[in-house]
């Protein structure tokens, strides 16, 4: 058996199967367990589905079944997936007894991409999905909240705008005017205060926004973010 780490299901070996396998009929076929016991039922349900799981592996490791995945990349593709999809519910099983003596912590485990290019794929794909995240989040600059409703209808808005010359600095305004602002415990008048309203992060003026907006309720206390 292979004693590198395993990273992908290309990597998995009929070795690894036997060797996994042994390994599970060894501690499941232990000491006799009273039967009718939940014990007894978990025991032989185990004992029923590993041979299951390995049998499906080695199906996939036969010299036809490799020849014929060699020649058509789609079946490759299907065979891969299969040894994938069989090997992580073997590994997912024997997982219960990674603490004792004997469990090969660097091979058998769940496996996650097919081949490196699979993962190479993904990691492509993962960072295109955050950067227009990113991109999509710098053109928002108001989020409109329904205030708290009566008669099945919401009375006023609140409105969490965004500071027009600081990108991480929001503001929690009452109503479209945007004259009241939230200011610690208490909603003022940026007009009287003389101070700036945009005193949150976004997270924080959008749960605050939304929390007085879902249940109408005294204002509480909220706990400026410190200036970035």
């Amino acid at each position: 058996m292979a004693t590198e780490p395993l990273r992908y299901a290309v990597d998995v070996t009929q070795d690894d199967v036997d060797a996994l396998t042994d390994f599970l009929m060894g501690v499941l076929n232990g000491p006799p367990l009273q039967p009718g016991t939940e014990e007894y039922r978990t025991d032989a349900a185990l004992r029923t589905l590993v041979p299951g799981f390995t049998g499906a592996l080695t199906y996939q490791f036969r010299d036809e079944v490799v020849a014929t995945a060699q020649q058509d990349a789609h079946k490759q593709l299907d065979r891969i997936q299969d040894i994938r999809s069989a090997w992580n519910r073997l590994a997912e099983v024997a997982s219960r007894w990674k603490d004792v003596d004997g469990f090969a912590t660097e091979r058998w485990h769940t496996v996650r991409f097919y081949d490196a290019d699979d993962e190479e794929g993904f990691r492509r794909w993962e960072e295109k999905g955050k950067a227009s995240t990113s991109q999509a989040a710098d053109f928002v600059f108001e989020y409109r909240i329904p205030g708290p409703r009566q008669s099945g209808q919401p009375i006023g808005e609140y409105v969490v705008a965004r500071d027009p010359g600081h990108a991480d600095r929001w503001a929690d305004f009452e109503a479209t005017a945007q004259a009241r602002h939230r200011d610690g415990s208490s909603r003022q008048h940026a007009r009287f205060t003389g101070t700036s309203p945009y005193l949150y992060s976004r997270a924080t003026a959008l749960a605050a926004a939304h929390q007085h907006a879902d249940s109408g309720a005294a204002e509480e206390s909220l706990e400026k973010d410190s200036p970035r």
